[in-house]
């Protein structure tokens, strides 16, 4: 953590805190405006989780054992949206966000906002620490972080008051618990794991597949088979996780069939766009085999509205500087790079449909575009300065091509649509 001794780094962060304490101050989740849609936030989550606050601090937590009620004593968008309890999604954002309203006393939207940015601070500290794990190049690493928290997918989210700014936090925790397990090689570090998962379970199921794919991939090579230690102290908490909101639900409705049949419809309308009852009938699409076949395109072409570098201009530069990479690129970094890219798009082949209604899936390739980005950028750089050097005219010309197609995409997606449009103007 020496690094953060450098004062880049913290002007880089005071930025950042300022820019995302602006838009909490002045850009409320209620305003009738795409500011916190999109790309820019999820308005839609944080009034349920805003509406969890409210009804908890009126009835408790007790009357729906820890369930967030929606649409509780906030403005709703359609009439079909009645008072209800969330039982498609883990309610630890909401119990956390009801817990910072105790002890700040208070449920001001700015508060609750100021607590995730606090979180957004710890994640950019421990993102720089897993980047240096793995990189090592100090240069590299710099990039890297840099362009991950000049970001959409940084500044656009960081105070949102729902489960996105924990997936990304606990995630990356996990990676470097992980990193730590493997070059100490003791098993002290399985309890961080295990505990790690049981909490990430309970956020989100989107992280639990993202683990998934990591440990399995990692014991495949590493230990040369799927029956490890890890994944065995992982999977069951993860089984424990789950099943603690599956009690929840079976509290909840009071019966298991219930809560199975609940569970159900989630993964029918996650995967397929089908939900046979409730208010969401009417606005989820069918899912099918076109959509499905169109994923890998969905993913690459929403690179550029999250992260600076866009997905097909990254693709581009690897192709510009392949042998460079091959050659400087140590294997430590191969091996993540792809294992974390299977673990990003794992979201995007199995809930497929959620993925490909809600922009906001993208997120979670924050940690793979945050590994490669500088990476990639750099070994570029190289490359075409040194093209531009020995007067490699075709070569220089594709390079000033990628470089002006990265900038205007950075300008318009970035700059103009969030900094200017949606924040400042």
């Amino acid at each position: 953590m020496s690094e953060f001794k450098k004062i880049k780094y913290w002007l880089v962060l005071l930025f950042a805190l300022f820019f995302i304490g602006y838009r909490a101050i002045n850009i409320s989740m209620f305003e009738h405006s795409e500011r916190r849609n999109f790309m820019r936030g999820d308005a839609y989550s944080d009034i349920n989780l805003y509406s969890a606050v409210l009804y908890f601090t009126d009835s408790g937590i007790k009357k729906t054992y820890g369930l967030p009620m929606h649409y509780y004593k906030v403005p709703v968008k359609d009439s079909t949206f009645k008072l209800t309890a969330y039982t498609h999604y883990p309610a630890l954002p909401d119990l956390f966000a009801y817990g910072y309203s105790k002890i700040l006393n208070s449920k001001k939207e700015i508060l609750l906002r100021f607590a995730m940015i606090f979180i957004s601070l710890i994640y950019a500290i421990l993102l720089q620490k897993l980047l240096h794990l793995i990189i090592k190049n100090e240069k590299i690493v710099w990039m890297s972080w840099f362009l991950i928290i000049i970001s959409n997918y940084y500044l656009g989210w960081s105070d949102s008051l729902h489960k996105h700014v924990y997936e990304e936090l606990f995630k990356c925790g996990f990676l470097i618990c992980l990193i730590k397990y493997q070059l100490t090689k003791t098993n002290k570090w399985l309890i961080p794991l295990f505990f790690i998962t049981i909490i990430v379970s309970n956020i989100s199921f989107e992280p639990i597949l993202y683990i998934a794919i990591i440990c399995i991939f990692y014991s495949i090579y590493v230990k040369r088979k799927i029956f490890t230690e890890l994944n065995l102290w992982i999977g069951l908490a993860a089984v424990l996780g789950v099943f603690l909101h599956l009690w929840q639900n079976v509290a909840y409705f009071g019966s298991l069939a219930e809560a199975i049949k609940d569970l159900t419809e989630t993964a029918k309308l996650r995967t397929a766009g089908i939900e046979t009852s409730g208010p969401m009938t009417k606005l989820e699409a069918p899912f099918g085999v076109t959509e499905y076949l169109s994923m890998p395109f969905v993913w690459i072409n929403r690179v550029e509205r999250f992260f600076p570098i866009p997905g097909f201009a990254l693709l581009s530069m690897i192709i510009y500087a392949f042998e460079r990479l091959k050659k400087h690129s140590s294997f430590y970094l191969k091996f993540y790079a792809i294992i974390m890219l299977f673990a990003s798009f794992v979201w995007y082949a199995v809930m497929a449909q959620h993925a490909f209604v809600h922009v906001f899936t993208m997120r979670q390739s924050g940690l793979f575009f945050a590994l490669i980005m500088g990476t990639i950028v750099h070994y570029f750089w190289l490359e075409f300065k040194d093209n531009l050097k020995n007067k490699a005219v075709l070569k220089t010309i594709f390079g000033v091509i990628i470089i002006l197609y990265s900038l205007a995409m950075f300008i318009t997606q970035h700059i103009y649509d969030l900094w200017i449009k949606n924040t400042f103007m």
